[in-house]
């Protein structure tokens, strides 16, 4: 159950990393959001607060994905502390999925607290 929970804390980590990444890149260049299909990226309240609070922004939740990794390599070696780690990461990551308007994150952050709390009696 730990090695799964690794690989999906994993999957999380590098899923909203490479994907805020590219954004990021594009409006430091172009001063605005890229949209695809209608669909502006990391379009959300954040929005209001302009370009800059979005770069800088994204560029922390960048920051919390990489302590991910961190969370998974212990939870990989069945610490407990990695799933501490994770549990604050993922309260952290709310405010970013509510500020990005990131419509996936509560379900990856649902599946990972399930997956901690079946893990947690093997973690040490």
């Amino acid at each position: 159950m730990q090695t799964a929970l690794a690989i999906v804390v994993i999957f999380d980590a590098l899923a909203w990393s490479l994907g805020v990444l590219p954004v990021l890149r594009y409006a430091q260049t172009h001063r605005s959001l890229p949209s695809v299909y209608g669909i502006r990226l990391l379009g959300g309240p954040m929005e209001a607060f302009g370009i800059e609070a979005v770069i800088v922004t994204g560029i922390m939740f960048v920051i919390v994905n990489g302590l991910k990794l961190l969370a998974a390599y212990w939870l990989w070696h069945g610490r407990v502390d990695g799933a501490i780690l994770q549990l604050i990461l993922l309260g952290l990551s709310a405010i970013f999925w509510f500020a990005f308007a990131l419509p996936f994150g509560p379900l990856l952050g649902l599946l990972q607290v399930v997956l901690i709390a079946l893990a947690w009696q093997k973690l040490s």
